[in-house]
């Protein structure tokens, strides 16, 4: 099922909304709130979106490398890291409602050779498991613990490269030896496996590379600029928390992982769109497909769940080496938060998410809870 024109068309006026004539009065607010959170996390660069109830609004402080005097802007790109996900989920969720897929087909079936081992407790893994990151699969694979440091290398350049040469034949090779480690469906867990998984499969499910797929399917209705071979000029630097700088992180296999970038700019297209639901698979992408005991936090194909006082909230986060961010939508607020920074500090992941939640709350007042999820535990250093 493809967007309908008048639909599609509406949604990309709402995500390209004018800027207001003059200043909101929350425009100071949120103005200090961002150079606050530079200055407390010790941070490089930072870059904030926000989409309120058709408007855009851009604020950036810092700048994209240490050695550079220009200032960070709303066209800096940087690495979305794990927020890549909610991209593939969504391409998935567009395979399953054109009916290419379905969310429990075994996983396997979409694979060249039979996998007996995706199997644990009577259950197979299945493709939802994958997008609401209960599969059960182990973490890593290749197992960066047991890459040699390289004299006069950080250890995160050494495993970014790694990481570059890692093929998709030899990913394939080594689940066979990968089971779940709990029964699929039960628990959320971290797993870059399952990961880099789904993007073997959206290949399958559609003949053709992720980065084509990417481009007809979201960049080119959206008109983002590529995430996977992005302007080189507008490329932030990447810093680790002790501010050693990085390569950029180019792995081919990671690519439907935490392989993205985009800037600020493009990466509010699309929460913004996510943010309107007016595509089918938008709706079916934001749906949750696990649930906590509680009741009170629940996971969708890759977004976190749940409510606040401004309404309904999902939302994501995003690491790499270098990198750290978060993408928030308040759809009964009609309002997109996102977050690009170019350091992954000590607590980069909190501090994020207190700052998109007093975004909001500079936007719309009142006390704004933080769901805390297994799901959104840090991932390992990806």
């Amino acid at each position: 099922m493809r967007l309908l024109p008048l639909a599609f068309g509406l949604a990309l006026f709402l995500a390209g909304g004018t800027h207001a004539a003059a200043p909101p009065t929350n425009d100071a607010v949120i103005r200090a709130l961002t150079h606050a959170w530079l200055r407390d996390n010790d941070g490089v660069g930072i870059s904030v979106g926000i989409y309120d109830a058709g408007q855009r609004r851009f604020y950036n402080a810092g700048v994209p490398r240490l050695d550079s005097s220009k200032s960070s802007t709303q066209s800096t790109v940087y690495e979305i890291g794990t927020m890549t996900r909610v991209f593939s989920g969504q391409i998935l969720a567009r395979a399953i409602i054109e009916g290419r897929a379905s969310p429990d087909d075994d996983v396997a079936k979409f694979l060249e050779e039979p996998y007996p081992n995706f199997e644990n407790g009577g259950e197979r893994v299945r493709l939802v498991h994958l997008s609401n990151r209960t599969s059960g699969l182990v973490d890593n694979i290749p197992d960066l613990s047991q890459v040699r440091p390289v004299p006069g290398e950080v250890t995160a350049a050494t495993h970014m490269r790694v990481l570059s040469v890692y093929s998709r034949g030899e990913f394939l090779r080594q689940l066979h030896r990968v089971k779940p480690q709990l029964q699929p469906g039960i628990e959320p867990g971290s797993s870059n496996v399952a990961h880099l998984l789904l993007g073997v499969v959206l290949e399958k499910l559609y003949g053709e590379s992720f980065e084509a797929i990417l481009a007809r399917e979201i960049e080119r209705p959206l008109r983002m600029a590529s995430g996977v071979a992005p302007d080189a000029k507008r490329l932030a630097l990447g810093y680790t928390k002790d501010g050693d700088a990085l390569p950029p992180y180019e792995s081919r296999i990671a690519l439907a992982s935490n392989a993205l970038r985009y800037s600020a700019e493009d990466l509010l297209k699309f929460a913004s769109w996510q943010l309107v639901e007016r595509d089918a698979s938008v709706k079916f992408a934001h749906k949750p497909t696990w649930t906590s005991g509680d009741g009170r936090n629940a996971l969708a194909y890759y977004w976190i769940v749940g409510q606040s006082p401004q309404g309904r909230r999902l939302y994501v986060t995003g690491m790499s080496y270098g990198f750290a961010g978060i993408c928030a939508l308040y759809p009964d607020a009609q309002i997109a938060v996102v977050l690009l920074s170019n350091k992954n500090a000590d607590g980069a992941r909190e501090s994020l998410r207190d700052l998109s939640a007093g975004i909001v709350e500079a936007l719309r007042p009142g006390s704004v809870t933080n769901p805390s999820s297994s799901a959104d535990a840090p991932p390992p250093d990806r």
